[in-house]
């Protein structure tokens, strides 16, 4: 039989976290790229427009993925699908870095490169900013997950003791 290993209860509902906010951060990634695409907007600052787009549909595979099988995980804790949603969970904590640095400078330098207040480039603004928030808030996820399948990979092995009728002592 696999061994069972200790995962937190709370690692099922992170796990949906990370699903929701894939589902946040797709939802966001369409409404930029329909806002780009039809304000004709090239250029987020000094990155262009395609790469935190790419980013967006890149990433967000990644993030379901890892979020289903934290849940998957903490459903049935053996060693296979530990250690899978750790290798995936480190996946997605590269995107989100990656794109939590994309989003940063595209934040600033869009904001900075505003010179007159239109609609469209502060929607545009605003969208970045929430794509950093999700980004940031799935790197911080993700640590959190790997964290605890790490000690939960680490805790010893319970030694389940079996007893047998001679081994207890009825006293009369």
């Amino acid at each position: 039989m696999a061994r069972r290993y200790p995962l937190r209860m709370e690692a099922r509902a992170l796990g949906a976290v990370q699903i929701i906010l894939t589902l946040f951060h797709y939802a966001l990634g369409a409404l930029s790229a329909s806002l780009f695409f039809e304000e004709d907007i090239k250029n987020t600052g000094e990155i262009p427009v395609l790469l935190p787009l790419g980013y967006i549909v890149w990433s967000s595979p990644f993030f379901l993925i890892s979020g289903s099988m934290a849940v998957s995980a903490q459903k049935k804790p053996t060693r296979y699908k530990l250690t899978s949603t750790i290798v995936m969970s480190i996946f997605s904590g590269c995107f989100s870095a990656f794109g939590s640095i994309i989003l940063c400078f595209a934040c600033f330098s869009y904001a900075a490169q505003m010179e007159e207040y239109v609609w469209s480039q502060l929607a545009g603004g605003m969208l970045l900013q929430y794509l950093l928030f999700s980004s940031v808030t799935e790197l911080i996820v993700v640590s959190i997950i790997v964290s605890w399948i790490v000690q939960a990979l680490h805790h010893p092995a319970s030694k389940e003791e079996s007893y047998t009728l001679s081994e207890y002592s009825v006293s009369s």
